[in-house]
């Protein structure tokens, strides 16, 4: 949903949006699944190793983003500070989601099934509201409107994993 806002609408580049689609997702993907298991026998309680899973992978995500992609704090020194800090921290939810997302919905049990249907619930309305204002919003102001509602979304979805973690903290103590 948001790949498709900030390469496509945003920076009209088909070619990097089907290689993000096609290759770098499913790559990173695949090392999330395959590395997962490490964490699993990390000989710690669930919720200590689905944290971590969530932080390890959203900093993994934010080094892509950094060195990869080029979006560091340090590559625009003069902006805004606490922009920036919200810009990291909204990258650094959009990956932890596209690797603890999918774990939190494969996951059985009555805590999940409920995350799962407020995730749901914010995100469907959400992203369909983001689109609507992205289309509609003229050209000149499209960009920081976009990436400002995008990185909002990301970094509510926070609320539903601390909600999960606290719900496993307690069903665990």
């Amino acid at each position: 949903m948001e790949e498709f806002l900030t390469v496509v609408v945003l920076k009209h580049d088909v070619a990097s949006y089907l290689f993000t689609l096609l290759v770098l997702f499913p790559v990173f993907l695949t090392f999330v699944y395959l590395s997962s298991s490490l964490l699993a026998r990390l000989p710690f309680k669930e919720p200590s190793r689905e944290l971590a899973h969530l932080f390890i992978f959203g900093v993994l995500g934010l080094m892509i983003e950094w060195f990869l992609i080029g979006l560091s704090p340090w590559s625009n020194p003069g902006a805004n500070p606490v922009l920036m800090l919200l810009f990291q921290l909204g990258m650094f939810s959009f990956w932890a989601t596209v690797a603890f997302a999918p774990l939190l919905f494969i996951t059985a049990g009555e805590l999940s099934k409920r995350i799962r249907r407020g995730i749901l619930r914010f995100y469907v309305p959400y992203f369909a509201v983001v689109y609507i204002v992205t289309l509609a919003v003229p050209a000149q102001a499209r960009f920081p409107i976009t990436i400002s509602l995008i990185i909002f979304g990301y970094l509510f979805l926070n609320l539903f994993y601390v909600r999960y973690f606290r719900g496993l903290l307690a069903q665990s103590s």
